[in-house]
């Protein structure tokens, strides 16, 4: 076992007995035993048996350790989909400001065009504005019409953004894991261990 799992694991026994210790469970079971070991000896037996403790929720830890590797997994891909994200933002906000921009270009050219045509004899100078602004009111139309294709599908995948946050995040799947880690650790390892112990107390277990 790799020493940051034993680590970890050493980390849930002690937090367990610790746990277990001061359940009311344990406090019953004490007080009808004449002689109840010393909680300093409890830990020495319980630290002894370590692994055969470990191994009552073997099961547990598996799903644990299978959980937040498929989360190390997944990190990377959210960082990337993050990255796909912002860049999506900069090309909508591109796609909605080409129009309105092209818009008022085209509208401002023609009147321009509109106002030299009656105010001036040089007719160059009308037709110059008035073709730049048809022109601005073109790519005005041109890049709307894209956007209002693409409408239906952002509605779909606006729909569809519920369905992913019903999925349980990859941080909570691997605290749930460690729940049911740890759940069981108590239940079927360190409590029925410490019930044993309290009428089987041996020489050896000093502090």
């Amino acid at each position: 076992m790799p020493h940051a799992e034993m680590s970890e694991s050493s980390a849930a026994l002690e937090h367990t007995l610790e746990q277990a210790l001061r359940s009311r469970e344990f406090r019953d079971a004490a007080r009808r035993i004449k002689n109840v070991p010393s909680a300093v000896q409890l830990r020495t037996r319980a630290r002894r048996a370590r692994r055969a403790i470990l191994a009552k929720a073997d099961e547990e830890y598996t799903r644990y350790v299978r959980a937040r590797a498929a989360a190390d997994r997944c990190g990377p891909r959210r960082r990337c989909a993050g990255a796909v994200c912002r860049a999506g933002g900069r090309a909508a906000l591109l796609s909605t400001l080409v129009p309105v921009l092209s818009a008022v270009t085209a509208e401002v050219l023609l009147l321009t065009g509109l106002a030299l045509a009656t105010f001036t004899e040089r007719q160059y100078l009308p037709e110059a504005f008035m073709t730049v602004g048809l022109i601005a009111a073109t790519v005005a139309v041109g890049s709307a019409l894209p956007d209002l294709a693409r409408s239906p599908g952002r509605t779909t995948r606006r729909r569809a953004v519920p369905e992913a946050a019903a999925r349980p995040a990859p941080d909570r799947t691997i605290e749930q894991a460690r729940a049911a880690w740890h759940m069981a650790l108590l239940e079927r390892g360190v409590m029925p261990f410490l019930l044993s112990c309290l009428t089987e107390l041996r020489p050896e277990d000093t502090g």
